[in-house]
């Protein structure tokens, strides 16, 4: 069991200006409808056989709640909240480590999978197991929703002791079985609990893990206790989780949340309402502020990658800025739609049952430099008159920038170097030709920003002949007459 803490209390008056909290609402949904309302809410979903297993149904507390919340310090507004006690408890101040109207059983498929993975070894029991369970048929490849883990192990017990909770996510037709609830980028299947996700700040004893993911603590080394919105030690950053599926197969969800080896010091899981993505999404908008945009000469695939159903129809459309609606593209009428214009665009999928569904995306396109055409760079041959001398090539820079502010320009040898644009590989002034004669070097204008984006123009190196002089057959010889040692020579003679 966990080491029961005796504090000695000293009782300060304080002025606390503190924070709402969060509240939760156990009677305006059913369960059922905190899934199909709630965390769903989409018209084109297809759940069904929704069940779900907490205290009432053992004469103890409910962990099954609707919250909401205004709080700035959590990063959820509203959703579901499966709670390892009665939610009764969850709402802040942060005051008290166990919540009301525990001691129900916990869930063989929870400690099973954790026994497995073989990442708890103290493991004997789990204990007061909140569970949601759906069924639902996706529309396309792949699914996700957000939530937020918090415990009141955070602190004390993030070292070494930690309930656990699990979204497996069932295909019926394979039977497989897998966990969206795992700390992204870690090798392996790592698990999201208080020992995977923690800062060491607030328990030395231990290191920190994956500690970008954990976002706040309340208590002494954290924010004050009595203005944290929820009644639990810590919580980790807003996460997703997400998978691929296979559209249009049965799958089945199953939400669990529970105790480790006791009923106390409890912990809950917050998912964020309508977060659960049943239908089209085309993903984040590609535009300059998001650094995602790409540059105007080159085009952008959007839509929905690989997914292609036959039994389900596709149509794109662009906003029009007079008309201020969407109107038809025609003939786009694919998955996915190649894009060289700036726009939001939408898709609409209808599916085979009749339900269609649209999502929109912005696209902009990076600012593209154009290069002025440079004169050819002229030189006259140096000695010995072989067809090569020196050029200054950023003599050309000017006519090549042509007033444009926030672009340099960088020169090569070849198209492909230009192309490629790696500072490496650029010439330096002064810069001596190595073809004779006549050569043509690169010129790559480039704009500042990440997007680097740029144009290419050629720029010749013109090698002028010096003359053949030839020599005077003989020297040039006059009388001094009257030998003052001056005459006058007439030197176009000799021309």
């Amino acid at each position: 069991m966990k080491k029961l803490l005796h504090l000695v209390v000293f009782i300060i008056p304080l002025t606390i200006f503190s924070q709402p909290y969060i509240t939760v609402d156990v009677t305006t949904y059913t369960h059922e409808e905190l899934i199909t309302d709630v965390l769903i809410n989409s018209p084109c979903a297809t759940v069904g056989n929704i069940t779900s297993t907490t205290g009432t149904d053992f004469g103890a507390g409910n962990g099954i709640a609707y919250f909401e919340n205004t709080n700035p310090n959590f990063p959820l507004t509203d959703g579901i909240v499966l709670a390892t006690g009665d939610v009764s408890g969850v709402p802040g101040p942060n005051t008290d480590n166990t919540f009301p109207g525990g001691g129900w059983p916990g869930d063989a498929q929870l400690f099973d999978y954790i026994d497995d993975l073989g990442i708890d070894p103290d493991l004997s029991s789990y204990n007061d197991a909140t569970i949601m369970e759906f069924d639902f048929t996706p529309l396309n490849d792949s699914i996700s929703f957000n939530f937020v883990f918090a415990s009141n192990e955070y602190g004390t017990f993030q070292c070494s002791y930690s309930d656990a909770f699990a979204f497996f996510l069932e295909n019926q037709d394979t039977g497989e079985i897998i966990n969206m609830a795992l700390v992204p980028d870690t090798p392996g299947e790592t698990p999201i609990s208080v020992t995977t996700i923690r800062d060491q700040a607030h328990n030395g004893s231990c290191s920190s893990e994956n500690p970008d993911y954990f976002s706040t603590y309340y208590g002494t080394t954290g924010l004050p206790s009595a203005t944290a919105p929820i009644n639990l030690n810590g919580h980790t950053e807003l996460m997703q989780a997400w998978a691929y599926v296979t559209a249009n197969t049965q799958y089945r969800m199953k939400l669990v949340i529970a105790d480790r080896n006791d009923s106390s010091w409890d912990s809950a899981v917050f998912i964020q309402g309508g977060s659960f993505f049943l239908g089209v999404e085309l993903g984040e908008d590609i535009t300059i502020e998001n650094g995602n945009a790409v540059c105007s000469t080159e085009a952008i695939t959007i839509g929905l990658g690989s997914t292609i159903d036959p039994t389900i129809t596709y149509q794109w459309y662009v906003y029009d800025e007079v008309l201020m609606d969407f109107v038809l593209i025609p003939g786009e009428t694919s998955a996915n739609l190649e894009v060289d214009e700036s726009g939001t665009y939408q898709l609409e999928v209808t599916f085979a049952n009749g339900c269609s569904a649209t999502d929109e995306i912005i696209v902009e396109f990076a600012p593209q430099p154009t290069a002025g055409i440079p004169d050819d760079l002229e030189e006259c041959d140096d000695f010995p008159n072989d067809g090569f001398t020196e050029f200054m090539l950023t003599d050309a820079d000017a006519q090549i920038i042509d007033g444009q502010t926030d672009v340099f320009v960088m020169y090569f040898e070849t198209l492909a170097l230009a192309e490629n644009g790696d500072p490496a590989d650029q010439l330096i002034s002064p810069y001596t030709n190595i073809v004779p004669d006549n050569q043509t070097v690169y010129a790559r204008l480039e704009e500042t920003s990440a997007f680097q984006c740029y144009e290419v123009v050629e720029l010749g190196l013109v090698v002028i002949p010096a003359p053949d002089i030839a020599d005077p057959i003989t020297d040039y010889i006059l009388c001094d007459d009257d030998q003052d040692g001056v005459e006058t020579f007439d030197l176009t003679s000799k021309d």
